[in-house]
């Protein structure tokens, strides 16, 4: 073989050299009209799929227990306020009166309602119910809010469905240091009826 002479092209290297050739072509060419139309609505539809899939959560802790509500459910979160108790109405469930943002605010114990082990003196008062039948109930641990998602939610199980008058949405797993671990998500609106139960 003449040294000086230059090898002919590998079939390989000429193939491969004719598809980046094909693959640029493709991509510079300009783009029709219907074909921008057609590939923003798919863009768009996709978007709209992980938008609605994504949900935000308020992660409390409630004694022992790390709960959660979806947050468009929650009216407010304050710090607590002196809460008075309401002569021959108070008991285990209902625990008063408190000034919560300029409302007298019907105040509940989340834990007793619940059935789980009570914590300390809460921190934070969160607020649920629709206008006219507002509640509020203190928390050990206001965490925040957290995006979930919801193609990632558990039905709970059995005894957790029908604990405490089903007040469990389901169970959605949250990063808690590093590590996943499952929360209740709690609903708001049977929450705030099991509360009015007991005043009846």
């Amino acid at each position: 073989m003449d040294p000086e002479r230059p090898s002919s092209p590998k079939p390989l290297a000429r193939g491969v050299d004719s598809g980046l050739a094909q693959m640029r072509a493709l991509l510079d060419r300009p783009l029709s009209r219907e074909e921008i139309e057609q590939t923003t609505v798919v863009v768009a539809a996709k978007a709209e799929r992980v938008a609605t899939r994504l949900r935000s959560v308020l992660v409390f802790r409630a004694g022992e227990e790390r709960l959660a509500l979806e947050a468009d459910a929650t009216h407010r979160v304050v710090p607590v306020t002196a809460v008075r108790r309401v002569p021959h109405r108070t008991n285990a469930v209902f625990a008063g009166i408190a000034n919560v943002s300029g409302e007298l605010t019907p105040v509940a114990l989340i834990a007793a309602a619940l059935g789980v082990p009570a914590g300390g003196v809460g921190t934070h008062f969160i607020v649920i119910g629709d206008p006219g039948a507002r509640w509020a109930f203190a928390v050990d641990l206001v965490e925040g809010v957290r995006r979930i998602d919801a193609e990632r939610s558990i039905e709970p199980p059995t005894t957790v469905r029908h604990a405490a008058d089903g007040c469990t949405r389901c169970l959605v797993p949250i990063a808690d240091d590093g590590r996943e671990a499952l929360v209740a998500v709690l609903d708001a609106r049977k929450l705030a009826a099991l509360f009015a139960r007991s005043l009846a």
